[in-house]
């Protein structure tokens, strides 16, 4: 290796280190978490007919700030979270979804009865292979539909 080969690749190392240190982190695919706009249409916690699951859906509106992602395949990804604040399932779409300018993505997970109480959900979206968050965070408290007794009905917080 050249003296000026190691020089490039010495000052090209420093740079991104400086990067690392100023900003906190490196988007290695150009796209930043501000590069979607995410607004919450609806949420919903549904049992689920036949089973002792409920269903949790969470519908999203999304618009594009960086045109460079229209009709790229991108992820949408939702975290949901018991009363302790930890992650007890996350989903996400196996193939991932092609952008448009603007438009609707709905979000569904089953979770076991047991596992209801206290829930809040996270939701947001990422490039393709789940590397960069791309969009701001919805946090959720799903709304409950179709309750028949109070025994089904878990025990909900607010998020705050």
């Amino acid at each position: 290796m050249t003296l000026g080969i190691r020089v490039l690749a010495i000052t090209l190392i420093s740079s991104i280190s400086l990067l690392l240190a100023i900003n906190g982190s490196l988007s290695i695919s150009g796209y930043t978490g501000n590069s979607v706009i995410l607004r919450l249409w609806n949420s919903s916690f549904i049992p689920v007919t036949g089973t002792t699951d409920y269903q949790i859906k969470v519908i999203v509106n999304y618009s594009l700030t960086n045109s460079s992602l229209i009709g790229q395949k991108l992820n949408a990804v939702m975290k949901v979270h018991d009363a302790k604040a930890e992650v007890i399932k996350t989903s996400s779409f196996p193939n991932g979804f092609a952008a448009n300018n603007n438009g609707t993505t709905q979000l569904l997970t089953n979770i076991p009865k047991l596992l209801s109480g206290n829930l809040t959900t996270e939701v947001y979206f990422t490039t393709m292979n789940k590397s960069n968050v791309i969009s701001n965070t919805i946090n959720t408290l799903p709304h409950f539909e179709n309750i028949t007794t109070i025994e089904s009905l878990p025990t909900i917080t607010n998020i705050t």
